[in-house]
């Protein structure tokens, strides 16, 4: 087309959604004259030109004017960055017609626009000469959603409207929640926040992130929650605007970032301003270099490895000076190492990201956020590089010249880092803090009263928790603290599902609750029923089972009770009604607390078994120390009387030796005994600076009272010692059976009385009995024997010797001897002949021989193997029997009981057993089956008896 043909001419139109214009060029012209680019020309040409719309506004929402959309375009301002929310305040304007009233252009309904999407179009020229080359060369969107709208004034009879675009994650600035998410990565809580959103979303993302036990969205917005861990983490974002819609872009790495679509914006040219060049171009650029720090610390603490050292360091230093500064953050939030470390060093990037930057602006209209672009032709050479734009600005308004024509001015202010390092968004959005402590429920899985693990953590309901499922999920394990805690020391009181707790947090962190007391409620009311019973303080448990809380469930308690004038403290246990009580004894019981008075002093009862057990030995006396006055095991009046009875034990056991009613060392043994043990109570030496007294140097039992001591039983009562047992009384010792008096001594019995001793049967007789040796009378005097009848009987021999006359009756007759007179009276003597009277036999009872049982080999007799069981073996049962050793002697006696006593020998030997009393023949010879046929006595350790 022949340009130099045609005049400047301007045309305006009003055709289709916005107001164009039509340019023409000068005459004479041998090429069409170059306008600023920043002259934005909206173009229309009549039958010989193609329209073509510089900017174009749409929405789904547009309000309509005389069918026709009622606002068109007017100006744009904006800003956009990595890891922020753009925005963009848009300038709308009513069409240019006389049919518009000012009424009408005042009131266009733009609420009806408000969070709906609003699109904007630029038109981008390419690079070279001719429209052809200048139009056509791509298309620049943006796309938001209107977040408010106003009437600004009116300006040449049109209504001039004002709105703003934000991003649709502009909605989660909007939304807040108290939420828990657990054990899931910081990507995933992202994306399940975004997922209430559906708008559309891309991850570019290369790292993988670590899973998280506790995290918390605490009252904050969704949009200042997903920031928040986004800093945290590394990840930022920008808005992708493409095909009517805007995208959200989830970014961790700068290589997920590329060059905008529009070829004309791959490389930008710097040219001083003025400069008239065929394309747009950057006229202000400078590049800075920021001192930073070189380091981050962080540091953080792990009670499950509380020796850890979690420490990590990352450096990063640029190459300048004074480039090692430090930056120490505690804590960390973290308890793995790995972990620790990659959060410094994402913080350590964040931290050194602004040290390379530059800044420019130019008339551009394609300087967009998030993409990237090569500078050329800058003065300072190492500043021509590949940048990604972090932040840009654009403002698009009309011309100053404009004239009626709707020309208008672009301009871009853009900021940008080379775009081979590392962007990480600052740490701008603050972790929430908790302002002071709150109470939770105690949750756990059903049937459950307890629900804890091995640090004693337990699981709670928030109250602002609207998502929790109230079991064992509700939370991440709490810790729970305690009056006093140390290496298998202290207290525990475990809080039980259904407990309302006080919650704390550690540093006023959310994500780390710590439990730090308990508090009652309606449903949890406390143990004792107040106020009446407010002088009870103290702990009560209660059983963990079905019924335990009910009105009938056992517990435990521990309680002190202040009531004036009754003070008590009381241990007690439900399970067979168990307690210890001291002071003022009153019953209390559940929850109505103290009862009936029951005494004054010390209670220990139950209603099962009992026992008192000290090593290092026992005192019980009623022997009295006012105000707990002298030191535990004082018991001066004790040890004194056990020595007057000492004394007096050993006095009276040498008067009974000197009467050779004992025998020496019989009681000297015994009184020897006593004094060891007196010494023992008594004991010497001592530290009483180190709580350590002499008395009970050895663990006896002793009892004492300084009025008396009372034993009963309903039964039997057992007194029992290995060695000695002694009885010592100043007084009398007095002895009454109900029915018989039985002692079996082993040795000797021999009783001594300084006086007398006196034996009475009142309705029975007397029975002595020597059954192995004789029987022994002496008097000093007389001894005098008076009955109805006496008799005399001896076996062999009766030998009465008196005076030295004498009389001696046997088998052979009977010797009467005597150097005086023989004198005998009688009525009537009468000699007839020999006669005799049969000496009755009388058996005497047999005691079985005790055996040394170290002797290695043991025999019994079993008259099961010796004779079939009939008629014969029930003549042997009760049979008084007799084994003797091969050389004759007794060693075994007792009475058949299908089986002899146990007979134990130092060798292995033959013994005969002889059944029956006096002489007898052998009847049947008997054979020890099992002796026929190879056994022998075996020793003593193969637990088992040779029979023969």
């Amino acid at each position: 087309m022949d340009f130099a043909n045609y005049s400047a001419l301007s045309l305006s139109l009003s055709a289709g959604r916005s107001r164009v214009t039509i340019v023409c060029f000068g005459a004479g012209c041998a090429r069409p004259r170059l306008f600023d680019r920043s002259l934005v020309k909206v173009q229309c040409v009549s039958s010989i030109f193609t329209i073509s719309r510089t900017v174009c506004i749409s929405s789904a929402a547009m309000p309509s004017l005389l069918g026709s959309p009622a606002l068109e375009f007017k100006s744009l301002d904006g800003r956009e960055a990595l890891g922020e929310l753009f925005e963009y305040t848009v300038r709308l304007q009513t069409p240019d017609s006389p049919a518009l009233t000012e009424y009408v252009t005042a009131n266009i309904p733009v609420k009806q626009l408000i969070g709906k999407e609003f699109g904007i179009r630029l038109e981008l020229d390419g690079k070279g000469f001719g429209v052809a080359a200048r139009t056509g060369a791509g298309t620049r969107e943006i796309n938001g959603l209107v977040t408010s709208a106003r009437f600004v004034q009116h300006e040449n009879r049109r209504g001039i409207y004002e709105i703003s675009l934000q991003p649709w994650l502009t909605l989660a600035t909007r939304t807040s929640d108290y939420k828990i998410f657990q054990n899931k990565t910081p990507l995933e809580i992202i994306e399940e926040v975004l997922a209430d959103y559906s708008f559309p979303t891309e991850k570019r993302l290369t790292h993988r992130y670590p899973q998280r036990v506790f995290q918390v969205q605490y009252g904050e917005t969704d949009f200042e929650f997903i920031t928040r861990l986004m800093q945290e983490f590394g990840i930022y974002y920008f808005f992708e605007h493409k095909e009517g819609a805007h995208k959200l872009i989830l970014v961790d790495d700068v290589g997920a970032h590329m060059k905008f679509e529009s070829q004309a914006y791959h490389a930008i040219r710097y040219d001083p301003p003025g400069h008239k060049i065929d394309e747009e171009y950057c006229d202000n650029f400078c590049s800075v270099e920021n001192l930073e720090s070189g380091q981050w610390v962080t540091d953080d603490f792990d009670f499950t490895k509380p020796r850890a050292r979690l420490q990590q360091v990352s450096k990063m230093p640029r190459h300048t000076g004074n480039n090692a500064q430090e930056m120490y953050r505690w804590p960390g939030d973290y308890s793995d190492p790995d972990e620790g470390g990659d959060l410094a060093r994402t913080r350590m990037e964040a931290a050194g990201a602004p040290g390379s930057r530059g800044r420019g602006s130019g008339n551009l209209r394609a300087v967009v956020t998030g993409c990237t672009f090569s500078l050329a032709n800058y003065p300072q050479d190492i500043a021509n590089l590949e940048y990604l734009v972090i932040a840009s600005t654009l403002r698009l308004h009309e011309s100053a010249h404009a004239s009626g024509q709707e020309d208008y001015v672009c301009r871009t202010d853009f900021e940008v880092q080379p775009a081979n390092k590392i962007f990480r968004s600052p740490q701008t959005q603050p972790k929430p803090r908790t302002t002071g402590p709150q109470t939770a429920i105690v949750t756990g899985p059903s049937g459950q009263e307890i629900w804890t693990d091995e640090y004693g953590r337990i699981k709670a309901s928030f109250h602002w928790n609207r998502y929790c499922t109230k079991d064992e999920n509700s939370s991440c394990w709490i810790r729970v603290s305690s009056p006093w805690a140390g290496t298998n020391f202290g207290g525990m009181h475990i809080p039980r599902i259904g407990q309302e707790v006080i919650v704390d947090f550690e540093n006023g962190d959310p994500d780390r609750p710590i439990v730090t007391g308990r508090v009652y409620n309606r449903l949890n009311m406390p143990p004792r029923q107040l106020p009446e019973q407010k002088n009870l303080s103290g702990f009560r448990s209660r059983e963990l089972s079905a019924d335990g809380k009910g009105p009938g469930g056992r517990s435990n308690h521990l309680e002190l009770d202040d009531k004036a004038g009754k003070i008590q403290a009381q241990l007690k246990s439900d399970h067979q009604c168990s307690s210890l009580s001291l002071g003022h004894i009153g019953r209390i019981e559940d929850t109505a607390g103290r009862k009936d008075d029951r005494g004054q002093g010390v209670e220990l009862r139950t209603d099962g078994h009992g026992a008192i057990r000290a090593a290092k030995g026992l005192l019980l006396t009623t022997e009295a120390r006012s105000n707990a006055q002298a030191h535990i095991t004082d018991m001066g009046e004790t040890v004194a009387r056990l020595t007057a009875a000492r004394d007096l034990h050993e006095g009276m056991s040498d008067t009974a030796q000197k009467a050779k009613a004992h025998l020496a060392g019989d009681q000297d043994v015994v009184t020897e005994v006593l004094k060891a043990q007196n010494d023992a109570i008594k004991g010497k030496g001592g530290n009483a600076s180190e709580g350590q007294f002499p008395e009970l140097s050895e663990p006896h039992l002793v009892l004492a009272s300084p009025t008396g001591i009372h034993s009963t039983a309903g039964t039997t009562t057992h007194i029992a010692s290995i060695e000695h047992t002694s009885l010592s009384s100043g007084g009398h010792t007095s002895i009454s059976a109900g029915k018989s008096l039985l002692a079996s001594v082993k040795d000797a019995v021999r009783l001594f009385a300084y006086k007398a001793i006196r034996l009475t049967a009142a309705t029975a007789g007397i029975d002595i009995v020597a059954l192995q040796n004789s029987i022994n009378l002496m008097a000093k005097l007389d001894i005098k024997l008076e009955a109805n009848r006496i008799t005399i009987t001896a076996k062999e021999e009766i030998l009465v010797n008196g005076g030295s006359s004498y009389t001696r009756w046997n088998a052979s007759g009977i010797v009467h001897g005597t150097n005086g007179v023989w004198c005998e009276h009688a009525a009537q003597h009468s000699l007839i002949g020999p006669a005799s009277l049969p000496v009755p036999h009388s058996l005497l009872p047999i005691v079985e021989i005790e055996q040394n049982k170290e002797h290695r080999y043991v025999q019994k007799f079993d008259i099961t193997t010796l004779v079939d069981y009939g008629p014969m073996a029930e003549v042997l049962q009760g049979k008084s029997y007799r084994i003797y050793l091969p050389d004759g002697s007794l060693v075994q006696q007792g009475y058949v009981s299908e089986t002899t006593a146990l007979v134990h020998t130092e060798t292995s030997v033959k013994v005969r057993c002889e059944i029956g009393a006096g002489d007898w023949d052998v009847h049947e010879n008997g054979y020890d089956y099992n002796q026929v046929n190879g056994g022998e006595a075996k020793q003593n350790d193969d637990n088992r008896d040779s029979r023969q």
